[in-house]
């Protein structure tokens, strides 16, 4: 998922290239260029948001002290169902998004709207089975009690 982020990030990047040195040395006006850059940066934002989730890389802010350990459990379960509440969003009302705007056209691509809001959805998706990978890792995750019961010793 990660290489097909960084390809379409340097077809962004070459696209922005294209259409500012198109318009300021050439005097070409690229029209096409606008739209393909919004269609792609739409795909990598929402794709890449995805990809951040499972890989926990997005920002955090901490307000409780670490040594709260007694509240990381219940605060876990409450950003999972979070996660749950936006990844309906995205599923649900982006699909319909995509289908009522299927019939609209990018105008310099001839390209159906469908496929410019269809992220949504795909990124819902994608953030619906990272966030199950997430929970079932959390659930699976051994407890001071249930390490001390496998060892037969204490765990602090």
């Amino acid at each position: 998922m990660e290489f097909l982020l960084s390809v379409g990030f340097f077809l962004l990047i070459a696209t922005v290239a294209f259409q500012v040195l198109g318009r300021a040395l050439l005097s070409v006006p690229a029209i096409w260029t606008l739209d393909l850059a919004q269609f792609l940066f739409t795909w990598l934002i929402f794709v890449g948001a995805a990809v951040a989730l499972r890989r926990h890389a997005h920002y955090t802010v901490d307000i409780l002290p670490e040594h709260w350990t007694a509240l990381a459990k219940p605060l876990t379960l409450l950003g999972i169902l979070a996660a749950a509440i936006v990844i309906y969003v995205l599923i649900l009302p982006g699909w319909h998004l995509a289908t009522l705007r299927s019939t609209a056209v990018i105008p310099a691509l001839g390209l159906s709207m469908f496929w410019l809001f269809l992220a949504l959805p795909v990124s819902g998706g994608l953030m619906a089975l990272y966030t199950i990978e997430h929970a079932v890792n959390f659930l699976r995750r051994p407890t001071p009690a249930t390490l001390a019961g496998e060892t037969g010793a204490e765990v602090e």
